[in-house]
């Protein structure tokens, strides 16, 4: 058996796949009323984890590629009726109850954040990762901790959205 090498940006791109083919199987079957259902008033529902990690990762992304973020540069804030900054981070409970974009948009934009990210980590150059960017206002750290940390967000967003499809569906869904 041969030793498998892969890089770092091969190893990135495949967990960034991994979780978004468990956002597609996750809606895949859901009514809209399931894709926002909220167990409690202050919890999140499916659709909003989607945009979140899918918002999170196209501002990430954009912040170590340099290029717009595709939420701004291709509309996507105006169709969701919703400030060009907003990424889910700190919203309230009102702001998560009140989100209920399309089903098409919803998916349409985690498609296309998606994608961007992915060409992005598939591009960077291997010293590329050691340059600091700002993961949080202030807090400048490594490219690959910053990916690192995208991973782990979408990883732990994917979770969430299958533990509450789980709930909304039963045992057994997948």
């Amino acid at each position: 058996m041969g030793v498998v090498q892969m890089d770092l940006n091969q190893l990135i791109v495949a967990q960034l796949d991994s979780a978004y083919r468990w956002i597609e199987r996750a809606a895949d079957g859901l009514t809209d009323e399931q894709l926002y259902y909220q167990p409690t008033s202050d919890t999140n529902s499916i659709a909003w984890l989607v945009w979140h990690l899918s918002r999170w990762r196209d501002a990430k992304g954009a912040t170590i590629s340099g290029m717009p973020q595709v939420w701004i540069s291709e509309g996507w804030a105006e169709r969701f009726g919703m400030a060009a900054d907003r990424t889910g981070l700190g919203d309230t409970a009102e702001q998560v109850a009140s989100f209920r974009p399309d089903r098409d948009s919803l998916l349409g934009y985690a498609d296309v954040a998606h994608r961007a990210i992915v060409e992005c980590v598939s591009k960077l150059a291997p010293e590329r990762f050691e340059q600091p960017v700002e993961y949080m206002p202030g807090d400048l750290r490594p490219v690959w901790t910053v990916l690192i940390g995208v991973v782990g967000d979408s990883t732990q967003h994917v979770g969430q959205i299958n533990y509450l499809r789980g709930m909304i569906t039963g045992l057994g869904w997948r």
